[in-house]
């Protein structure tokens, strides 16, 4: 099994959305949260860029440099990121029936500092980001390689996702994917 990490195992909407209009901030960018809401699935550089080609925005700074100042605002605020109590059942259920990785398009860095302050903590065999891997999703990478660590068949794995763009990843790894959004109200339906 393996579980998206921002909007599947964890509400982090909030917290991410928050990070990054700080991040932005300095550069005299005003970001909407719908707009922000509406690109859930990419990584903040893909995010970034996405916006300078939109707005046809100069930074001041790169685009690394802003990454880094939004995970370093999202990391003062990490202990009060929730789990999602749907997807927690699904976990404790699974715990020791079923190998479990967490594939994620987010940081590693992020994601392990986070995930220490989650219940399900201990719970999975492995974690594979973003960093991780050459592509991001939709590139089924992350997924492919989360398979490879747990010795399992991408045909028999289950993707838990909440995004288009992780949707589409499952998919091209041929696995089977439960979208949560019913389930957790996040994400922007398809």
């Amino acid at each position: 099994m393996l579980f998206d990490w921002d909007g599947t195992l964890v509400d982090s909407q909030y917290a991410n959305y928050r990070a990054m209009s700080g991040a932005l901030a300095p550069e005299g960018v005003t970001l909407e949260k719908e707009w922000f809401d509406a690109r859930t699935g990419l990584s903040s550089a893909e995010m970034i860029h996405t916006l300078v080609d939109e707005r046809a925005l100069r930074l001041s700074r790169p685009v690394e440099q802003i990454v880094a100042d939004r995970d370093e605002l999202f990391l003062k605020g990490a202990h009060e990121v929730r789990p999602h109590t749907e997807l927690l059942k699904v976990v404790d259920a699974m715990h020791h029936r079923l190998p479990m990785a967490v594939a994620s398009g987010g940081s590693r860095r992020i994601i392990e500092e986070t995930l220490r302050h989650q219940p399900f903590h201990d719970r999975f065999d492995t974690l594979v980001t973003r960093d991780d891997v050459e592509r991001g999703k939709p590139a089924p990478d992350i997924f492919l390689r989360a398979a490879e660590e747990l010795g399992a068949a991408p045909s028999r794995c289950t993707v838990y996702e909440d995004s288009d763009e992780g949707i589409a990843a499952a998919h091209a790894a041929g696995m089977a994917v439960i979208d949560v959004r019913p389930f957790t109200g996040t994400g922007a339906h398809a």
